[in-house]
């Protein structure tokens, strides 16, 4: 078959595969809506892809991957065969926790090291920053061409919030790869046993956290994230559906100070403090998870994205509930997060066009739709609404489950939970901090919060 009708082939059965069936996978804000106008403006008039592309364009080159320790990430490794199989291009892939694998890259992109060429980055915390510093390539102008891009990659199949998300003053610096958010996971069995209710409010999970204490000492019945710049990630949603937020009423100023903010940061260090296992301040998402898989937990707000891993444990597909946080019983809000993450090509990369082959391959329908099994959940509209992802969920509730609170995240979730200013990652180290000193009884949480605002204003 010759390059044209493969091409065409190709196209035909992408179209087919793709057609989403059922409601569509909408998201104000994150996937709902038409592209920015900035976007819509760049990538306006694209021309039919259906000649010129070739997947053995660059057969024989190896490109650098920089990526987060993340189930989307280890699935890609574990598939990289076949990429090199479809394209002939290699990859040598690093994967490394957050903290460590953005000190990597700090290093070797102020360096403008040509030593990386694709690399993960989470737009909503430092893309203002890296953007700002020229780190990313514009990956549109290879979209608009035709002989770099494949015949049957859309790009309105994407969240046009995700491609938001990734785009910086009409620059598209990367492809969205996941829809992700933290999620409620609960103990049915430990539930039942103590006769606990599930919550309905935010206010009632710090009840069911006494009942479950008193009923069982020997598990903690609280979990969750309490290093520094991860507290911000499973805490935002209890500061805003206690009503409060991490911006003043009429958004100019930091706003953790805030009755309502204070009340929601109240009661994320008090089940912390008060319920949740030794050394809390020390715990990001690995240790978490290792604790409610093992069974050792009874309730945690954690990442939707770490489903599958917690699903590994034995008996956790069977005991698990899984839900959005319940909204606050005085505030009557629900505001969950939901953001995802995106794939990246350096800007001092000298291999471009093999690098952005791979992005169109990660991000493929047919990637995405085996990632599904590992508990990612797709970035394409027409992966999240098809018969695999249904066919998956039906195999147990709890996937049903999932799947219900990432398409609520989806369509309700924002990913703005930070003070006014683009220091974002320097924002969460101070909001964590003051998390930190009311966790440790350094300060009340009035007063941790006060001193939170302080030090972020001096950050606009």
């Amino acid at each position: 078959m010759s390059t044209m009708q493969r091409a065409k082939a190709l196209g035909r059965s992408a179209r087919k595969a793709g057609r989403p069936r059922g409601r569509a996978f909408a998201l104000p804000g994150l996937v709902a809506g038409s592209l920015a106008g900035s976007l819509a403006g760049t990538l306006a008039g694209l021309p039919a892809r259906a000649e010129g592309f070739d997947w053995k364009r660059y057969d024989g080159q190896t490109i650098n991957l920089v990526l987060t320790n993340h189930p989307w990430s280890n699935a890609i490794r574990d598939m990289g065969q076949q990429f090199t199989d479809k394209t002939g291009i290699k990859l040598r892939i690093e994967i490394l926790n957050e903290d460590p694998q953005r000190a990597r890259l700090n290093t070797l992109l102020q360096a403008k090291s040509s030593d990386i060429d694709v690399f993960v980055s989470l737009k909503i915390r430092e893309g203002a920053v890296y953007n700002k510093a020229g780190w990313y390539a514009d990956v549109a102008p290879m979209l608009k061409d035709p002989a770099q891009t494949a015949p049957e990659f859309r790009i309105e199949d994407f969240g046009a919030g995700l491609i938001r998300n990734e785009t910086f003053g009409g620059k598209l610096t990367g492809l969205p790869i996941n829809v992700e958010g933290p999620l409620f996971y609960w103990r049915k069995d430990i539930f039942a046993k103590c006769n606990v209710a599930v919550p309905d409010s935010l206010e009632d999970i710090l009840e069911a956290a006494r009942t479950i204490k008193a009923c069982d000492p020997s598990i903690n019945a609280w979990a969750a994230r309490g290093v520094r710049n991860a507290v911000p990630y499973p805490m935002a949603a209890f500061v805003f559906n206690s009503g409060g937020g991490f911006k003043s009423v009429d958004g100019t100023k930091p706003g953790l100070c805030r009755p309502e903010s204070v009340a929601g940061l109240t009661l994320y260090t008090d089940l912390l403090k008060d319920f949740g296992p030794v050394g809390a301040t020390n715990h990001s998402f690995p240790q978490v998870v290792e604790l409610l898989g093992q069974g050792k937990v009874a309730m945690t707000h954690e990442s939707s994205n770490e489903f599958s891993n917690i699903m590994k444990y034995p008996g956790r597909e069977d005991d698990l509930g899984v839900k959005v946080l319940p909204k606050g019983r005085a505030s009557g809000v629900s505001q969950p997060i939901g953001f995802g993450w995106g794939l990246s090509i350096s800007e001092y990369s000298r291999r471009k066009g093999p690098s952005w082959t791979f992005l169109q391959w990660a991000t493929s329908p047919e990637v995405q739709a085996v990632l599904v099994d590992r508990g990612v959940a797709p970035s394409r509209n027409s992966v999240f609404t098809g018969e695999g992802m249904r066919a998956w969920a039906s195999q147990k509730p709890v996937r049903q489950q999932w799947v219900d609170a990432v398409s609520e995240i989806s369509r309700r979730g924002t990913g703005d939970y930070a003070s006014p200013t683009d220091r974002v990652p320097e924002t969460r180290e101070i909001i964590g901090r003051a998390a930190q000193e009311v966790v440790l009884g350094q300060k009340t949480p009035q007063q941790a919060a006060c001193d939170a605002d302080a030090a972020l204003l001096k950050l606009q």
